[in-house]
C-alpha cells in the first residue's frame, strides 16, 4: 500500500490480497471496519442464498455497488432495500450468531468480489470444522 503504512484500508487489503501479497487477519480486519450495504429479502431480514450447500449472505461496499449488482441480476434497484452495517457488527452479531453457519461474499460480481467463508476465523461461534460438522 501506498502512504501511511498504519492506515489500512479495505479496499487496499483486498488489492493486496488479490495480488499475492495478502494478509488474512489484515484482510478481516480491515473488513470488520468498513461500512457495508447490506441488502434485505422480502420481508426485511438480511438476504441470504444458498450455493452448494452453504449459506452466504450478500454485502457490498458502497449502495452503488448494490444497485449495480441488482442491475446485473435484472432487478429493479429501486425495488431494493438495503441497511448500511459495520463490518464488525456483521460478523459478530449477525454471522457468528447465526442459526447455521453463514459466510460473507462482499462485492459479488466485481472484479474485487471476496468470500468469507464461516470459518473459526471469522465466525468463533458459528463454522463448520474440518469434518464438516457445525460447531455452535
Amino acid at each position: 500500500m501506498s502512504g501511511d503504512s498504519m492506515t489500512v484500508t479495505y479496499a487496499g487489503e483486498v488489492r493486496a490480497y488479490l495480488s499475492g501479497f495478502g494478509d488474512p487477519p489484515m484482510l478481516y480486519a480491515a473488513l470488520r471496519e468498513t461500512q457495508l450495504s447490506v441488502p434485505l429479502d422480502v420481508h426485511g431480514r438480511f438476504f441470504t442464498l444458498k450455493q452448494s450447500g452453504l449459506r452466504w449472505m450478500l454485502a457490498f461496499t458502497t449502495p452503488q455497488r448494490l444497485r449495480d449488482f441488482a442491475d446485473l441480476t435484472e432487478r429493479d434497484s429501486a425495488d431494493i432495500t438495503y441497511v448500511e452495517v459495520q463490518g464488525q457488527s456483521l460478523i459478530d452479531d449477525v454471522l457468528d450468531q447465526a442459526p447455521e453457519p453463514t459466510g460473507l461474499v462482499v462485492d459479488c460480481a466485481t472484479s474485487e468480489m471476496m468470500t468469507f467463508p464461516p470459518t473459526k476465523d471469522l465466525t468463533p461461534h458459528c463454522y463448520y470444522d474440518d469434518e464438516g460438522e457445525i460447531v455452535r
